[in-house]
């Protein structure tokens, strides 16, 4: 598993926290704001039922004409029996848990002309964690003198309703994170068993290619001699036995190749290629494995294909590469365009330059597949839909594509089902480069 990843997962669950934290805070503060419109209405009313109590009037009037006569009268404030009522007001609303405080204040009456100037106050910059005040209630009739009421321990009335979103928004995160656990758990072991699998291929092919080679070995002395083998059948025998070894050298090759692909252990070497010279040789080579003449008695172990191979390199004739993997790379698209063919098959080769980049385009006349499929198939062990009783594994673009990638360049797919496919490498310019020795 990559370690972009872990980090990925761990900031997720990190991130789960504030997230929680903010709908908790949200809730609270709702919570909170609800709770200071009913503590502050019960005061006022607290507030006005003592002054009706110290009058004796039964009509409750409005609090400034109440305080007002009261004055007249010289009759003064009890906070103990304010704080009776308040308390009784405060149990009609099952918030008899909280404990306040009546504190008295000196008010500036340049700020406040009438009564109702005390409700403008903001009720958030009187709220808190710990305490929650009310407004301000006037008890002179000159306004210079109020009282108001602080609850100190807002939260015991607010906790309990957050009760159940708190578990449950600690059984989320838990859960989240346990997920995140157990899918990295998951994700190493998958890499574990992917990098022994590999590990376990890579060595298995890599002990196949010494009995290999020794069947090869003997085969090239047998060809050697053929001279004093007069039956025709033996010698096509070992025609065909030196050409599946070659064919299963090439695949166990091809598979050491991927998983140094996939190990990220390639070392390229640049050196500056004729591309003439290369794609001669390349030509040379399909001449060898599809010669156009048979002779009367070969026994073909397939059906023999006619190539057709011509390279135009008049816009570049040279390329800085690694000519090992470009031999690698050529090799794979070459062997899918006569695979992947008729009887006849016609390979074209044209090599184009567009600024820094030098591309080389491979075309041929086979089977093609849709224009959907282009990005699909460079995908390890993805094969085209129209390639049913054709042998191969999928391994042959991707490890192209994993080449070019390695040479910072590219790869393109342009193709017609029935009518041809043209893969388009694309080289970047390279100025300084180690010349092969």
């Amino acid at each position: 598993m990559k370690w972009y990843f872990k980090i990925l997962a761990l900031l997720a669950a990190v991130a789960l926290l504030p997230l929680q934290y903010l709908l908790l805070e949200r809730v609270y503060s709702s919570l909170e704001s609800n709770l200071y419109s009913v503590v502050d209405e019960r005061f006022r009313n607290a507030v006005e039922e003592e002054a009706m109590l110290r009058l004796g009037e039964t009509e409750r009037a409005t609090l400034m004409i109440v305080q007002s006569v009261l004055e007249a009268r010289g009759s003064t404030l009890n906070k103990d029996t304010l704080a009776m009522l308040f308390a009784l007001g405060l149990e009609e609303e099952g918030l008899q848990a909280l404990s306040f405080r009546i504190i008295e204040t000196d008010n500036d009456t340049t700020v406040f002309h009438t009564a109702e100037d005390f409700l403008s106050e903001p009720a958030a910059d009187r709220m808190s964690f710990s305490s929650l005040t009310t407004h301000v209630i006037p008890v002179s009739s000159d306004l210079s003198k109020g009282i108001a009421a602080v609850i100190t321990n807002p939260y015991k009335a607010i906790l309990p309703s957050l009760n159940g979103l708190i578990i449950f928004s600690v059984l989320i995160v838990l859960f989240v994170i346990y997920c995140l656990y157990k899918v990295i758990c998951t994700l190493n072991k998958a890499t574990f068993i992917n990098n022994l699998r590999k590990d376990h291929t890579y060595a298995m092919i890599h002990d196949m290619k010494t009995p290999l080679s020794s069947i090869m070995i003997i085969a090239e002395d047998f060809k050697e001699n053929a001279a004093i083998i007069s039956n025709p059948d033996t010698v096509e025998q070992l025609r065909i036995l030196e050409e599946e070894c070659n064919h299963l050298n090439r695949i166990c090759e091809k598979v050491i190749n991927v998983a140094k692909v996939d190990n990220k252990k390639l070392k390229f070497v640049y050196e500056k290629i004729d591309l003439e010279q290369f794609f001669g040789s390349v030509k040379s080579k399909l001449q060898t494995l599809y010669p156009q003449t048979d002779s009367g008695h070969r026994r073909e172990s397939k059906p023999q294909k006619k190539i057709s191979f011509s390279a135009d390199l008049s816009q570049e004739k040279w390329l800085i590469a690694d000519l090992m993997y470009l031999t690698e790379i050529v090799d794979n698209i070459v062997d899918n365009s006569i695979k992947y063919s008729k009887e006849e098959v016609s390979i074209s080769v044209r090599s184009i330059k567009r600024g820094k980049i030098t591309e080389l385009r491979i075309k041929d006349n086979g089977i093609g597949f849709c224009a959907d499929a282009s990005k699909r198939l460079l995908r390890k062990f993805e094969r085209g839909e129209n390639t049913v009783g054709i042998s191969g594994h999928g391994i042959g673009l991707n490890y192209v594509y994993q080449l070019m990638k390695f040479f910072g360049g590219y790869i393109k797919i342009e193709s017609k089902e029935g009518l041809f496919t043209e893969v388009i490498l694309g080289f970047p310019s390279r100025r300084q480069y180690e010349i092969q020795g």
